[in-house]
């Protein structure tokens, strides 16, 4: 795989950009789960109450099973303790359903705060490294295969802006009609440039 490029100014822009995509990455789950964590903080109120509701419930509904226990007039003794054991189970109830929606908001604002920047740099950065790496390993095999520069003198002709094929002071157009040599060098090393890939590397001949 050639996740970087052969020239070193391109390769040396590739791997500060990397490092910054990848700091930029932290800092967003960072973020994020700071967020998370200082919202889900606000759900404290909740468990508080809660368990205040529920240690309420719990003593009424005991002291509401003693007072069951006195004889002819037990039950009617026991209704007023009833009544507010539930009122301390709607307690309990409500501090259960606060810590469920300070829960959910924790969720929510963690994502956006830290997903959404997250994927705007990954967006903006792996599709186009991907594709260096996918264009850059099949120019590398297809040197490396032997074949001729021309291959790619013609594609810097057909994809490299005016102005790059200006800047080599040829004439490019009837040296490649022409098959001259140092005009298809010039266009290859140009595409291949851009590419951040070197000429090809030259085998010693055999024998």
């Amino acid at each position: 795989m050639h996740w970087y490029a052969e020239t070193p100014a391109r390769r040396a822009r590739q791997m500060t950009t990397d490092l910054v995509a990848s700091l930029a990455l932290l800092g967003s789950l960072w973020i994020g789960n700071g967020v998370h964590d200082l919202t889900e903080g606000l759900a404290g109120p909740g468990r508080a109450l809660e368990s205040a509701g529920s240690d309420l419930a719990d003593r009424l509904s005991e002291a509401g099973s003693a007072a069951e226990g006195v004889p002819v007039v037990g039950d009617d003794l026991r209704a007023p303790f009833d009544a507010a054991s539930g009122a301390g189970r709607t307690l309990q109830d409500a501090g259960a359903q606060q810590q469920e929606a300070v829960g959910t908001l924790a969720d929510g604002l963690g994502w956006v705060s830290g997903g959404v920047p997250a994927l705007v740099v990954l967006v903006g950065w792996l599709p186009r490294r991907l594709r260096f790496v996918r264009q850059a390993g099949q120019a590398r095999r297809l040197l490396d295969s032997g074949a001729g520069l021309d291959v790619f003198a013609f594609r810097a002709l057909a994809l490299q802006p005016i102005d790059e094929l200006s800047r080599l002071r040829l004439d490019v157009a009837a040296g490649w009609r022409a098959g001259d040599p140092e005009v298809v060098r010039a266009l290859a090393a140009l595409e291949l440039r851009s590419l951040g890939l070197h000429e090809a590397r030259r085998r010693p001949p055999s024998g």
